[in-house]
């Protein structure tokens, strides 16, 4: 699909996501996506992978107390 050039983008649009890429990411927003991609990437259906489950295992990765 071919985009329409006479069509514009809306400027508050695009000044939240500027404002929002140079914000980045805090470590807390990190590892919250980085157990969601976990969780998705493993889970098929077929086997069941909980989000504390995940939790548990980096917990261990990482040397922390689980």
């Amino acid at each position: 699909m071919l985009m329409n050039p006479t069509h514009t983008s809306d400027a508050g649009l695009l000044q939240r996501l500027r404002a929002a890429a140079s914000k980045g990411v805090s470590a807390a927003e990190l590892r919250a996506q980085r157990v969601s991609f976990i969780v998705s990437s493993v889970s098929d259906g077929k086997t069941v992978v909980t989000r504390e489950m995940v939790e548990a295992e980096l917990k261990k990765l990482n040397g922390e107390a689980a």
